[in-house]
C-alpha cells in the first residue's frame, strides 16, 4: 500500500506507517481553555450520550465551530505536519452513560486508497481513559485486508463485531495530546462512566497531493465520485453523492472477514515461558 509521510517527525510517521497511528504532543494549555470555553459558551446544554457539531442542521453554526478550532489549531498543525491539508473539524463529546458506544468499524475511504492513505486527528481537550469513553484501537488493523468503505457498503467486519471489541486497546492521553490514526484502523469506544463530559475535536487529514473521493454501495456495486471537502462538511453524506460527478462503477468485492480469519490475524501468541509453565501445571 502506498505512504506518504504526513509528519515532519521520522519517529510518527513510521509509527502511522506501522501500526495504524501515531500520539503527538499537540495544544497549549492555554489553547485548550480557548476551545473548551467557547464550546460550553455555545453548548449551555448538552444531549446525553454522543453529540458531535458537525451534525447540527444549522450550517451556520457548524461553520462557525469548524472555522474556532481550525483558528486555534493553525500553530499546532504547521509544527506537525508537512504537505498535508486538515479538512473539516468538529468538537464531538460524550455525556455520561447513555448512548455514548460508538461499535467497533472503519472509517470511510475519502481518497483513492490506491495512491493516497486518509487519516483522522482525535484530539481530546480533557484527560482521557477506559472511564470516559477513550477510543480503543485495534493495532496494525490498518494492514490486514483492503476494502472500500463508504454509505450503503457493508462492512468487512460485519459478521465479526461483537468479536473485535476484546481485541481492542483503550489509549490514554492528557488533555492536548492528538492521535493521528489511519481510516482504515478498527476502532470503537465505550460510554462515558464519569460527570465530566469527554469533549474531543475530531479533524481529518489527507496529503496535499490527494483528491477526495466519495464511494456509494448500489445494488451489488460500488460507485466512486469526485468530491470536495465541502460536500463533507455542509452535506448530509449519509443521503447519497447528490451533486457529485461519478468516476467510475465497478462490482463490490470486499471480503467479509470471519471469525477464523480474524483469530489469524490477530489472535495473542503464547509466549513459549507460558507454554512451558503449561507443562509444569
Amino acid at each position: 500500500m502506498p505512504f506518504t509521510p504526513i509528519f515532519k517527525s521520522e519517529i510518527s510517521n513510521n509509527a502511522l506507517k506501522e501500526k495504524g497511528y501515531a500520539v503527538v504532543p499537540y495544544l497549549k494549555e492555554v489553547e485548550i481553555k480557548e476551545l473548551s470555553d467557547f464550546f460550553y459558551q455555545n453548548h449551555p446544554n448538552l444531549p446525553e450520550g454522543m453529540y458531535a457539531s458537525s451534525h447540527a442542521k444549522d450550517f451556520a453554526f457548524r461553520q462557525k465551530m469548524n472555522d474556532k478550532i481550525q483558528s486555534v489549531c493553525k500553530r499546532a498543525a504547521a509544527e506537525n505536519f508537512q504537505e498535508a491539508k486538515v479538512l473539516g473539524a468538529t468538537f464531538m463529546v460524550k455525556s455520561k452513560g447513555g448512548n455514548g458506544a460508538l461499535q467497533p468499524h472503519q472509517d470511510w475511504n475519502i481518497v483513492n486508497e490506491k495512491q493516497f492513505n486518509s487519516y483522522n486527528i482525535w484530539l481530546p481537550l480533557v484527560d482521557v481513559d477506559e472511564d470516559n469513553g477513550t477510543l480503543l484501537i485495534l493495532p496494525d488493523s490498518h494492514q490486514w485486508f483492503k476494502n472500500i468503505r463508504g454509505q450503503n457498503i457493508p462492512s468487512s467486519y460485519e459478521n465479526v463485531t461483537d468479536e473485535v471489541w476484546k481485541y481492542l486497546r483503550p489509549i490514554k492521553m492528557k488533555a492536548g495530546e492528538a492521535l493521528i490514526y489511519d481510516h482504515r484502523l478498527l476502532h470503537a469506544s465505550d460510554i462515558n462512566k464519569n460527570e465530566e463530559p469527554r469533549l474531543v475535536i475530531v479533524s481529518g487529514l489527507i496529503p496535499e497531493a490527494a483528491e477526495m473521493r466519495y464511494y456509494y454501495g448500489r445494488e451489488n456495486n460500488i460507485e466512486e465520485y469526485a468530491c470536495t471537502p465541502e460536500f463533507y462538511f455542509n452535506e448530509n453524506i449519509n443521503e447519497g453523492p447528490k451533486g457529485l460527478k461519478l468516476i467510475q462503477s465497478f462490482p463490490d468485492r470486499n471480503p467479509t472477514v470471519s471469525l477464523l480469519e480474524l483469530h489469524n490475524v490477530y489472535e495473542p501468541k503464547i509466549s513459549f515461558l507460558q507454554r512451558l509453565k503449561g507443562y509444569f501445571k
